[in-house]
C-alpha cells in the first residue's frame, strides 16, 4: 500500500464537519498554497492512528494525543479529523479523558503522551487550568505539550493564555478549521513556533 500525498487544494474540497457541541471543523482555503507542511502532514490510504503499529510501512511509533474534554462530541470530532493523518511520517494514537481528574490519572499511567488537547471548563469552571498548574508544578511535567481548547468565546485572548498558564498553545473551538488543527498540532509536535490561531 503506497502513501498518498494529498495536494492542499484537494484537501480543501472535503465537506465541512461540525458538532452541536460548538466545536466546528470547516475547510478554509490556505493563503500559503506551497507551504512545506505538505511534506510533514499527509494522509494514508487505509491506516488509522488507532492501529498503533510501528511495523506498518516502516513507520515510527505514533504520536500519542490525549483528548481531555467532558463532551463526547468533541472527542469524536477531533478523532475523525485527525485519525487518518500523519506528522513527520508518524500517525496518531488517541487517548480519551472526560475530566481533569481522569486526565491526571492517564498522564501518570502513560508517560509517552506527546500532546494534551485540554478543555478548560469540565468538572469545575477552571478544571483544565488547575490541571496545568499540577502538571507544571508538583507533577514536574514541563516537557509535556499542552494545547488549551476553549468553547467559551472571549474567555481569553490568544496572546494572553500561554503567558498566564504555562501552556504551549490556545485555540477557540468554534474557530477551528481542519487546516488550522493540522498546522498547530504539527508545529507543537515538531517543536516549531506556533502559527496564527495558536497561542503564539
Amino acid at each position: 500500500m503506497s502513501l498518498l500525498r494529498i495536494p492542499r487544494s484537494f484537501r480543501h474540497t472535503q465537506p465541512a464537519f461540525a458538532h452541536a457541541s460548538g466545536m466546528q471543523f470547516s475547510q478554509a482555503p490556505s493563503s500559503h498554497p506551497n507551504d512545506e507542511d505538505d511534506e510533514l502532514f499527509a494522509f494514508s490510504e487505509e491506516t488509522t492512528a488507532d492501529e498503533g503499529s510501528t511495523s506498518y510501512l516502516g513507520m515510527q511509533a505514533p504520536w500519542v494525543l490525549l483528548i481531555v474534554d467532558d463532551e463526547p462530541q468533541v472527542h469524536e470530532a477531533t478523532t475523525l479529523t485527525l485519525r487518518r493523518g500523519r506528522v513527520a511520517n508518524r500517525t496518531f494514537r488517541f487517548l480519551h479523558a472526560y475530566s481533569a481528574a481522569q486526565a491526571k490519572e492517564m498522564i501518570l499511567a502513560e508517560p509517552q503522551i506527546d500532546l494534551v488537547l485540554l478543555d478548560v471548563m469540565m468538572e469545575t469552571r477552571d478544571a483544565g487550568l488547575r490541571l496545568v498548574n499540577e502538571l507544571r508544578g508538583p507533577m514536574e511535567r514541563n516537557e509535556l505539550k499542552i494545547l488549551i481548547r476553549s468553547g467559551q468565546p472571549g474567555w481569553e485572548t490568544d496572546l494572553s493564555v500561554p503567558r498566564r498558564y504555562s501552556v504551549d498553545g490556545y485555540m477557540q473551538k468554534s474557530q477551528q478549521t481542519h487546516q488550522l488543527m493540522i498546522e498547530v498540532i504539527s508545529n507543537l509536535l515538531l517543536g516549531s513556533s506556533p502559527q496564527d490561531g495558536s497561542a503564539s
